[in-house]
């Protein structure tokens, strides 16, 4: 054998090598693509990108469990009662070239033993829908608090803030709000009071109005709103300033009834009856002692000399997670009867 055949033949005995390797060989498949959830920073914390579109989703809620002595919105109501709350919020938001496209969704939940059964949905349970509405820039339609409680600012960071009641919550609404982007705004609505017109009625069909103006720099706040309710040709108008100094913040709040002698539904009634007469007053505000530690207090006033006070102690000894005794006094001179009442709320947020 020659060398010449030597190579030959060795090359042959690689390349069937080769080929039988080559049959047996195992390919990999491609890596199907993954995609994760991105975080999106445009609209504050907490909201991420829903897959595959340019919609950003932020989901959260909170459980609460309350334990209280008596009622301070009602007199001689002494007696012990809990109650627990669940809710879920979820809030979308994406940009467009007509401004932010927003919706906002709450729903609560809460069971109490003292609830009557045969009004709610069994079991001691209430179900609400609380808020369900759709922004596009500065409108708004659907469920959301009354612009003229919610624009000027809620009162104290007290549980009972609303003995002494400063306006309605929870309504349907075409809202407009301008924001300059240099503190101030303004703010329009048409809310839908529920009223419907019938036969030999006074209530009328159609919507009650509000409008507002408010300056707020983020330490210094003054602000106007007027509210008309159409249904019983009578309103209110509230002003209110307030700011913080370091860890202190103060507010004083007034309003005006525009027929102090009747109620409606920007200067209603309290759970007695009893009306704020030609105004009313709130104040307060709190102190932050530490990041954990805080002490919220506030005192109204009417014109028929209601008299309600609250305070409490927010402790936050891990972040989302509260724990706050609170305690409230009222005075109904117009019927002569007073309450005190205390509870404490255990509450985690996420």
């Amino acid at each position: 054998m020659n060398i010449k055949s030597l190579l030959l033949g060795s090359a042959a005995a690689l390349a069937a090598v080769s080929g039988a390797q080559a049959a047996d060989a195992i390919v990999a498949a491609e890596p199907e693509p993954m995609e994760y959830v991105r975080v999106c920073d445009a609209f504050g914390t907490g909201y991420f990108y829903i897959p595959g579109t340019e919609t950003c989703l932020k989901i959260g809620g909170r459980v609460r469990f309350d334990a209280a002595y008596a009622d301070p919105y009602t007199p001689n109501s002494d007696g012990t009662y809990t109650n627990t709350r669940a809710e879920i919020y979820m809030d979308s938001a994406t940009d467009t070239e007509w401004g932010a496209l927003k919706t906002s969704i709450t729903a609560r939940f809460d069971y109490n033993p003292r609830y009557d059964v045969s009004t709610l949905d069994g079991n001691n349970t209430r179900t609400r829908l609380i808020g369900a509405n759709i922004q596009l820039g500065g409108f708004l339609v659907g469920l959301a608090d009354s612009q003229y409680s919610a624009f000027i600012g809620y009162t104290a960071d007290v549980i009972n803030d609303d003995v002494i009641s400063y306006g309605p919550f929870e309504l349907n609404q075409v809202s407009y709000t301008f924001d300059a982007g240099n503190g101030f705004s303004a703010v329009v609505a048409i809310e839908d009071d529920g009223n419907i017109e019938s036969d030999g009625g006074s209530a009328s069909d159609w919507p009650d109005v509000v409008g507002g103006v408010k300056f707020d720099n983020g330490s210094f706040m003054a602000a106007v709103v007027a509210g008309y309710d159409e249904s019983a040709e009578e309103g209110g108008i509230k002003a209110r300033i307030g700011g913080n100094v370091g860890a202190l913040s103060l507010f004083v709040e007034g309003g005006w009834n525009t027929d102090g002698d009747t109620t409606n539904k920007y200067a209603p009634g309290d759970s007695a009856g009893i009306g704020w007469g030609d105004w009313a007053v709130w104040g307060g505000g709190g102190y932050k002692f530490s990041d954990k530690v805080a002490a919220n207090l506030q005192l109204a006033y009417t014109d028929n000399k209601t008299f309600a006070a609250t305070g409490n102690i927010a402790w936050t000894p891990v972040k989302g997670f509260l724990i706050q005794p609170e305690v409230s006094y009222t005075d109904w001179d117009a019927i002569d009867e007073s309450q005190w009442s205390g509870m404490l709320r255990v509450q985690r947020t996420f």
